[in-house]
């Protein structure tokens, strides 16, 4: 809720204070004029969201201009209101500054009234400090209650701010996760699914010739039919990371998983040589998942696109780095070494990920190669 007064309500105050004393005070025939500008410089009040310090300004110059020149007419207690509201409407306006200069102006006024309103022998300074003080308090409650409401206001602009913040954060966040995982995605159906396709065509070839042996045609078949399991498998892994209370996942692929990796691809057609040199222990899980996509992805390029027989992976350290190394015999078509491939733009990107490079591209004795060099560090 709000603790301050709307607005409307003190201009219905302005306007009351302003407009109904006037049918009454100008029946008498006497000071029309002071009375009509008392309530013109009283209605000034109602553009100080617009003007504010023009309207203080103006407002309380008036007022003091028709205390200080007589003739002053009758104070009935409905003209002397206008005073204390003078004093009420600028503790309610903001900037701060306006506020105070209107209670500067108040006070003027009251000075001049009680200076000029009755004779000098008469005047007390009893009578200004106590209708100061009256006045004073209602500025300053009016000034308290605006304080407040600003400080209210400020405090929803900044829930609001960080609430927004916070759907921004959650928004990308999302996004970053939807795109880590269609890479994921790309990299495990992609190898899985060619792995089966292959196979499926070898046996499909060897039952239309004719020339094939009915166990090596029923092994080539079940090994079409494990790869598309294990892409089943992948898939379920990494999509249930996106429903709430998600079973127990199975592990991310570490560098232990490269030999079935090679096996599954040397039954495809293509004989991988597998070579782990150096002291591959204590790597960062992060960072063995990033070398084993890169080794899957090429890989199933090779197996894809090469037409190679036979493929070398080499996983080495060097000094304060991991080498990656995915070569094979083959002719390379379809890979122009260019990277528009999203295959090879999901490996540079995890590569890049960790603050290594990668290299692809055709050899010079024939063959392609891919290679990667990665930090042995943490993330970034």
């Amino acid at each position: 809720m709000r603790s301050r007064l709307p607005g409307w309500v003190l201009d219905l105050l302005v306007v009351a204070l302003a407009v109904i004393p006037l049918p009454g005070q100008l029946a008498t025939g006497e000071y029309r004029a002071q009375y009509l500008l008392s309530a013109l410089f009283l209605l000034v009040l109602l553009g100080r969201r617009r003007f504010p310090a023009a309207a203080i300004i103006v407002a309380c110059a008036g007022r003091a201009m028709l205390e200080a020149f007589p003739p002053h007419g009758s104070s009935s207690i409905v003209v002397f209101a206008q005073v204390p509201l003078l004093f009420v409407v600028a503790g309610a306006t903001e900037p701060e500054w306006v506020a105070w200069a209107g209670w500067a102006g108040g006070e003027a006024v009251i000075a001049v009234r009680e200076i000029t309103g009755q004779p000098r022998s008469d005047y007390g300074w009893a009578d200004f400090l106590l209708t100061s003080l009256i006045c004073s308090v209602l500025f300053g409650a009016a000034l308290l209650v605006t304080r407040r409401t600003r400080a209210q206001r400020l405090m929803a602009e900044r829930a609001r701010r960080a609430e927004a913040d916070r759907e921004r954060s959650a928004t990308e966040a999302a996004a970053a996760e939807r795109t880590r995982i269609a890479r994921e995605m790309h990299d495990v159906v992609a190898h899985s699914l060619t792995v089966a396709v292959v196979q499926c065509v070898a046996a499909a070839d060897d039952l239309e010739a004719g020339t094939g042996e009915r166990a090596a045609i029923g092994r080539r078949v079940r090994a079409a039919e494990g790869a598309c399991r294990d892409a089943l498998e992948e898939l379920r892994r990494m999509l249930g990371v996106l429903r709430v209370g998600a079973e127990q996942l199975s592990p991310a692929p570490r560098l232990t998983g490269l030999p079935e990796l090679a096996r599954t691809i040397s039954t495809a057609g293509i004989n991988v040589d597998l070579c782990l040199d150096g002291d591959l222990g204590g790597l960062p899980p992060g960072l063995e998942l990033t070398c084993y996509r890169i080794v899957q992805e090429a890989l199933t390029n090779t197996l894809k696109h090469s037409g190679a027989r036979t493929a070398h992976v080499t996983i080495t350290t060097v000094p304060g780095s991991l080498r990656v190394r995915v070569a094979d015999n083959g002719t390379g078509t379809g890979l122009d070494g260019s990277g528009t491939g999203q295959g090879l733009i999901g490996m540079r990107e995890r590569a890049a990920a960790y603050g290594g490079t990668l290299s692809a591209g055709p050899q010079p004795g024939g063959g392609y190669c891919v290679e990667a060099i990665l930090p042995r560090g943490e993330r970034r």
